[in-house]
């Protein structure tokens, strides 16, 4: 798989990641997402919009997600939405990276 990159638009994520904070996204493997792994998901109400959010809890195969963003009128997650299944996470958020052409 050629790497892709992944923008984080928004201050949904900030402090930890600000907005224009670029990852490389890594597919799933067997036993991912863990807890605080950050991941790429389609937004379960808007199907044409991607988001990043981080991974506080998983109960089989359901997800909870949520941003970084200690004001909680700062992120669309899973407190608006719900949990989301495993198989929608379209991969894990795997480092910074500046050099993805």
């Amino acid at each position: 798989m050629k790497p892709v990159r992944v923008r984080i638009s928004g201050d949904s994520m900030w402090p930890t990641f600000p907005d224009g904070t670029e990852f490389t996204l890594a597919p799933l493997e067997l036993n991912q997402p863990l807890v605080d792994d950050v991941v790429l998901t389609t937004h379960p109400f808007h199907p044409e919009l991607q988001i990043v959010k981080r991974v506080q809890s998983i109960e089989k195969e359901m997800i909870f997600l949520v941003g970084d963003n200690p004001d909680p009128t700062a992120s669309d997650d899973s407190h608006n939405f719900g949990e989301v299944h495993r198989d929608d996470i379209l991969g894990i958020c795997s480092q910074v990276n500046e050099n993805i052409e």
